[in-house]
């Protein structure tokens, strides 16, 4: 398969390059991406020069769909950008240099939401009645105890978004400004 590399240089693969590339998208999986999220991204990072999806369709050694899915998904989240259109329409791609802000990006618009879900419909449970609570067979104390570790958790969320430098995207924060002034989390 022909690749686009850019350069007159010949690429020639490290293994340890490989080796990053997989415990970076193990890693990126456990946080519940894709792990072709994680094994682009490391070769977007670390290359010298931008790269295009059949350069790494080729270093990947996956199909021309994966590799597409994976590009739309680390765009919307801001994890890569759109460098240049070159001949043929071909796209190059870089990662985002400003780690800190990709992961407050990411945080502000998965995590954040989730744990402000969790924290809304705790509330909800435990304004039900005794009589409904009962007949659920819920042990109220326990919903406590999840609701008291869901508000823990997303107040120091909230302090390392906000430590880091929140993005200054106007949908971003005013999603993340409407999740942090609601009651009792």
């Amino acid at each position: 398969m022909k690749t686009r590399e850019n350069s007159s240089i010949k690429y020639k693969p490290l293994p340890e390059l490989k080796e990053l590339e997989n415990l970076v998208g193990d890693f990126i999986q456990y946080w519940g991406f894709k792990k072709i999220h994680g094994r682009i991204w490391v070769h977007l990072y670390t290359s010298s020069e931008p790269l295009d999806s059949q350069t790494l369709m080729s270093r990947l050694k996956v199909s021309k769909g994966l590799i597409s899915l994976a590009i739309r998904d680390l765009l919307k989240y801001e994890v890569i950008e759109v460098v240049s259109t070159g001949k043929h329409g071909v796209t190059f791609f870089k990662a985002n240099p400003d780690l800190m802000a990709v992961i407050t990006r990411v945080l502000t618009q998965r995590e954040v939401i989730m744990i402000s879900s969790a924290g809304s419909c705790l509330e909800r449970i435990t304004l039900k009645s005794k009589t409904d609570i009962e007949n659920a067979k819920i042990d109220f104390e326990k919903v406590q105890n999840i609701k008291k570790m869901t508000e823990s958790a997303h107040g120091l969320l909230s302090l390392f978004i906000i430590q880091a430098g929140i993005s200054t995207d106007s949908e971003n924060l005013n999603a993340f400004s409407s999740l942090t002034t609601q009651p009792n989390l």
